[in-house]
């Protein structure tokens, strides 16, 4: 996540090019920038199980990263005139990147505002973004590739109704 800012603050100060990175976590929950930790993961259980616990710069709601993720990142230097509106389209257009090479492998995906990729109606990808004081634009993407229930009903706080239509 620390990376994928500085890269970001570079390619807004226009000491590097844009950049995409894809990866995957050992096991970890993240948090999105605007929430409390406390209030999302259960400490204890993460602390018991040894399970890391960052924040991204990227808003949205607290998440399970692991090797059955994909993240995806992408900066790019924002423009100085831009507005919220235009940020909005932005992640729009990141996510048509995501739909155009998963449509390579015939999945059909929808991207739902505001932030959600979806197949058959059923959330398989969140996406943030976040614009440096640089003026970089990062915009980051975790797909579900595989995922863990019981697991993540104990790291997360969420509510299962909250997370029932990704089974």
């Amino acid at each position: 996540m620390a990376a994928d800012e500085v890269l970001a603050n570079h390619a807004g100060a226009g000491t590097s090019q844009p950049t995409l990175r894809l990866y995957t976590y050992k096991p970890c929950a993240l948090v999105g920038r605007f929430q409390t930790i406390e209030t999302e993961l259960n400490l204890n259980y993460c602390v018991e199980n040894k399970i890391p616990v960052n924040r991204r710069p990227t808003g949205g709601g607290a998440i399970i990263m692991g090797q059955d993720q994909l993240g995806v990142a992408l900066v790019i230097p924002g423009k100085s005139d831009e507005t919220y509106a235009s940020v909005r389209e932005r992640m729009a257009q990141f996510s048509q990147g995501i739909i155009s090479g998963l449509a390579t492998l015939d999945i059909q995906v929808e991207f739902r505002r505001k932030n959600d990729l979806e197949v058959n109606g059923k959330k398989i990808a969140g996406l943030g973004l976040h614009k440096t004081s640089t003026g970089g634009l990062l915009f980051h993407g975790s797909l579900l590739v595989g995922l863990d229930v019981p697991f993540m009903l104990n790291v997360l706080k969420t509510p299962f109704e909250k997370i029932s239509d990704k089974e």
